[in-house]
């Protein structure tokens, strides 16, 4: 029985917790018996704890070792109490620069299980502005920053990718993959990726892949509602975005 100063703790928590801990430590990844034995705990009560965690990228899964470690969502969780990451406030400057250049909101983002992970933004000062999540995932064939991180991949990835029918949160939005990878020959051709109100009506979206050692491992995007997205505010986007890329690739290499 718990004492007045000694909490009751709750097992699945706990072995959420235990899990993470363990996790952590284990810089080459664990099997899923390596964890059970370290925590101390059966694969029965375990193993759903642990899909679960890598369905919602608190660990990762590499089906090629079995292992698992620490996921990006987890990551990024750890990174709120490092505001000094170097490559996070090179990011955050690029992002203030873009946003201060056009007015409107910047968003980072990365692929993550075949969905973009929004991991970082710098909010729009206008009180008209897209509202959204930083941990947020959404699909890739109907986000700008989605297009541009799958832009390169071969056909038959992206295909694997998105099994149909896709989802369409909007009459604009794609209504099958061979539509989709004509976009992305698109993205290819002019170095930037379109969301023109794919995801969300009445809102349009801007982005252009950021290049680590040759590959596209960063998006970043610009969104603004669609009676603000002139012909001069568009060159305005793509220009600084440009430049944030030139930048940022730069300091990346």
């Amino acid at each position: 029985m718990a004492t007045a100063t000694e909490k009751p703790q709750h097992r699945s928590t706990m072995r959420v917790l235990d899990i993470l801990e363990t996790l952590a430590n284990a810089s080459g990844g664990l099997t899923m018996a390596e964890i059970c034995r370290e925590v101390g705990a059966p694969k029965g009560s375990i193993s759903p704890i642990l899909h679960t965690m890598a369905d919602t990228s608190y660990v990762a899964y590499d089906g090629a070792t079995k292992r698992y470690s620490i996921g990006l969502k987890t990551y990024l969780l750890g990174k709120s109490f490092d505001r000094e990451s170097t490559s996070m406030n090179l990011f955050t400057a690029a992002m203030r620069d873009v946003t201060a250049a056009c007015g409107e909101t910047c968003q980072l983002g990365v692929l993550d299980h075949g969905r973009v992970l929004y991991v970082a933004k710098v909010d729009s000062p206008q009180p008209v502005r897209l509202t959204s999540s930083i941990g947020k995932t959404l699909p890739v064939h109907y986000t700008a920053i989605g297009k541009v991180l799958v832009s390169e991949l071969e056909d038959d990835e992206v295909r694997a990718m998105l099994p149909e029918p896709l989802e369409r949160p909007t009459a604009a939005t794609v209504g099958s993959v061979d539509e989709f990878l004509a976009q992305l020959a698109e993205v290819r051709r002019e170095g930037f990726a379109y969301d023109r109100e794919e995801a969300t009506e009445a809102v349009q979206c801007i982005g252009v892949g950021i290049r680590r050692h040759g590959v596209i491992e960063y998006g970043l995007s610009v969104t603004t509602p669609s009676y603000r997205l002139t012909d001069e505010k568009c060159a305005r986007i793509k220009e600084a975005l440009a430049r944030a890329k030139r930048h940022l690739e730069r300091a990346l290499a």
